[in-house]
This record gives C-alpha cells, sequence and structure tokens, in this order.
C-alpha cells in the first residue's frame, strides 16, 4: 500500500468543510483483474464488512444499475473501528459511476458524511507499468474530520491520524487481497 496525505487549513466555508481539510490518496496493487476487483466494490450486496476487518454496516440504500451492480443514489452508513480507540461513523452516498473496461479504468464518486465530511474517488484500473498482471485501487478522500476519534486524532497529532488512517487501510487492502485470492470453500 502507497499512501500520501497533505494537510490544508481551511478558513471560512468550503463547501460546508472548515478546519482542517486533508487529502489522502491510497494505491492499493492486486493481483486479479481490474472488472473483478470493480464487481466486488460495486457489489449491490455491500459486502465491504464480510472482508474488511473493523468494518460494520449500519445501514445501506442499494440502488441496482442495468449492470447489477450498485448505481448512483447507493448509499451505505458504515462503522470503522478505530486502532486509537472507538469507532469512526461514515455514510458514503454514490453520485456517480463508471466500470472500468479494457480501454480504461473505472470510477465512482462518493459524498462523505458523518465523522468526516468531504468525498472521495475510487478509482480502479490496469497498472500504469504493467510489471506485473492485476489491477492497481486509488482511493483519494479530500475531507475534514468533524467528530469522533478521527477529529480527536487531528487535533493531537496529524502523525497519528495518518498512521491510524494508513492501519484502517492497510486492513482493508489485506482483506480484499484474500477475498479476491482465496479459492471458494
Amino acid at each position: 500500500m502507497l499512501l500520501t496525505l497533505h494537510w490544508y487549513e481551511v478558513g471560512g466555508n468550503m463547501g460546508g468543510m472548515s478546519g482542517l481539510l486533508v487529502r489522502v490518496m491510497d494505491r492499493w496493487r492486486l493481483p486479479v483483474a481490474p472488472e473483478r476487483v470493480w464487481a466486488v466494490l460495486a457489489d449491490p450486496g455491500v459486502t465491504w464488512p464480510d472482508w474488511w476487518p473493523g468494518m460494520s454496516e449500519e445501514a445501506a440504500g442499494v440502488v441496482s444499475g442495468p449492470d447489477g451492480l450498485g448505481a448512483p443514489g447507493s448509499w451505505v452508513r458504515l462503522r470503522l473501528r478505530s486502532p486509537i480507540g472507538g469507532g469512526v461513523r461514515i455514510r458514503l452516498y454514490l453520485t456517480g459511476s463508471r466500470p472500468p473496461t479494457p480501454e480504461r479504468g473505472g470510477r465512482a464518486r462518493l459524498q462523505v458524511s458523518g465523522d468526516l465530511r468531504g468525498i472521495a474517488t475510487v478509482h480502479v484500473s490496469r497498472p500504469d507499468d504493467d510489471a506485473e498482471p492485476g489491477c492497481e485501487v486509488r482511493l483519494i478522500w479530500i475531507v475534514t474530520a468533524r467528530r469522533g476519534p478521527a477529529l480527536l486524532a487531528t487535533r493531537i497529532s496529524r502523525r497519528l491520524a495518518a498512521w491510524a488512517h494508513a492501519r484502517v487501510m492497510s486492513a482493508g487492502e489485506r482483506g480484499l487481497r484474500n477475498h479476491l485470492t482465496t479459492p471458494a470453500r
């Protein structure tokens, strides 16, 4: 997993966000085709908590597209166990979605609310370097922490917030890799 973070002080009112804004990009490399990864991430059954340690679903409203996958208008409310204690509650609302094809990568755009507020984008594509088969997943978050452990961590230490984020995302990457590569029983 590759992680990059950029912190910005936001004054006034930037789309309802103020305070410390963070832009985080996580990059996962997975040894399976982008279409297979997309099918898991866009599963209308919201299977993420099945393979992402520390994640649980609180509620969901799913809109299925013509391909049977989640479509714009879908939403899910999740709770993620924080490595610094407590849990982070977020609601993800899918505002746009384009599945991957052999010619181009897939992209999902999400509004984020709850303990975090902002936007997120998920890109699923073949690796740029083609050095190894499989796909690359880029998760980009542009958010402010509003409450809970996320806000506490950003107030105490940016390093603590980055460490906690990296732990949660690494668990997600490992869980997805295991889910995709473990033979069905």
